[in-house]
């Protein structure tokens, strides 16, 4: 009469939890006669998630005490994110003059996104008048450099509401590798303020998944304008006008022609006019706007810096 011998197939080390879909990884599993077969000889059956089958007979045979056997197989995730399982199967056979049982064992694996993203805003324009359409570019970045063209951008205000979609382009922003790009074109809301909103970007049928990526800007939202204001910049001590002085109220923002001289449209109201150019300082001054007005700031040049200050202590 035959012998009937079972055959155990277990997993030597914990299996992954997860893999970057589309990577290979590899398990390390114990084949066992509790009778002492040999079955190095016997073939590991490795069944996909997809159905798919495959004989292994061992990518890796270890060196074992007899009657185990123990091989690294290694796996492919699939390409899709997700939960996946593969089935290992040791047929029944004869070995020795005995009869082995099926021996099976389960790896439950997690494919999950390969590559990161990351998403830039620029362009916005400060402020915006309300009512108004603007424009701003929204770009996408992959960690690995894939390109990213045609998948979708959408921005959302602060209730999930989309203002504008639209598709990455066919090429990179220039000077760059692999951020792709677009303008999007959307409605400034009709009241006044700050505003937080956000930029969603879910990539889709890639040839290696990705992550999606979230990332929110500000936006200032004015009044129309009414009165024009100039403010002129001139050095302190001698009055010259000072070019590329940085002037600032609230949300506007202007810098100096040569002149010394900046015009900014505002609509009424009070604002603390800030004036800064490195080398240079000068007082906050609060500004009332009801009519054009010309406002002029004399900036303090800051004394050098002696290098040598340090050694003459």
């Amino acid at each position: 009469m035959t012998a009937v011998h079972e055959i155990a197939i277990e997993a030597c080390e914990p299996t992954p939890q997860d893999v970057a879909a589309g990577a290979d990884f590899s398990v390390k599993v114990r084949i066992a006669c509790p009778a002492g077969c040999d079955l190095s000889g016997v073939a590991v059956i490795v069944t996909a998630p997809d159905g798919g089958v495959a004989s292994v007979a061992h990518d890796e045979r270890v060196d074992a005490p007899e009657g185990r056997d123990i091989r690294n197989i290694t796996l492919t995730a699939p390409r899709h994110v997700g939960e996946y399982v593969w089935h290992l199967t040791v047929a029944e056979h004869e070995v020795a003059g005995a009869r082995h049982r099926v021996g099976t064992l389960d790896v439950p694996v997690k494919a999950r996104p390969p590559h990161e993203t990351s998403l830039a805003v620029w362009a916005i324009p400060s402020p915006v008048v309300t009512g108004q359409r603007f424009a701003l570019k929204v770009g996408a970045k992959s960690a690995a450099g894939c390109a990213l063209k045609g998948q979708r951008i959408e921005i959302r205000d602060e209730r999930g509401v989309t203002m504008a979609s639209g598709s990455l382009g066919d090429s990179p922003w220039p000077g760059t590798s692999a951020l792709y790009w677009v303008e999007l074109e959307l409605p400034a809301p009709g009241e006044p303020g700050m505003f937080s909103w956000s930029v969603k970007f879910d990539p889709a049928d890639l040839e290696f998944p990705h992550e999606g990526a979230a990332a929110r800007f500000s936006i200032a939202i004015v009044r129309p304008p009414e009165h024009r204001l100039t403010v002129k910049v001139i050095e302190q001590t001698t009055a010259a006008p000072i070019q590329d002085a940085q002037v600032r109220l609230g949300a506007y923002r202007a810098a100096t022609a040569p002149s010394g001289l900046a015009e900014i449209m505002m609509p009424k109201g009070t604002y603390d006019l800030a004036v800064w150019k490195a080398g240079y300082e000068a007082p906050v001054t609060s500004v009332a706007i009801d009519a054009d007005v010309t406002v002029e700031i004399a900036v303090a040049a800051l004394p050098e810096e002696n290098p040598d200050a340090a050694w003459q202590m």
